[in-house]
């Protein structure tokens, strides 16, 4: 017969688990998905509503830098914010 070995039992870590980081490609593919969403929202609002016109350009840059910011802020700021303070606060 063989003789049964006991397994080592492995203590608990009292380490704090590390730090999560700074997720950066994760980041930049975000706003780019941000950034072609509104490209392409912007492109269509401009020409639905003014058409193809000489200042088609300077309208498309300030109607993409407003889209873009509104959604950013809101995906990248807000909503983390208010999931973070609603974790937080149901703990």
């Amino acid at each position: 017969m063989a003789k049964s070995r006991k397994l080592p039992i492995k203590k608990p870590s009292t380490r704090k688990p590390a730090k999560k980081s700074f997720d950066r490609r994760g980041l930049l593919r975000q706003l780019l998905i941000i950034f072609l969403l509104s490209f392409f929202i912007s492109t269509a609002l401009i020409i639905y509503l003014f058409g193809m016109t000489e200042d088609f350009f300077s309208r498309l840059f300030s109607c993409l830098l407003v889209v873009f910011l509104f959604i950013s802020s809101m995906v990248l700021g807000i909503i983390p914010a208010i999931n973070y303070l609603g974790n937080k606060w149901l703990k």
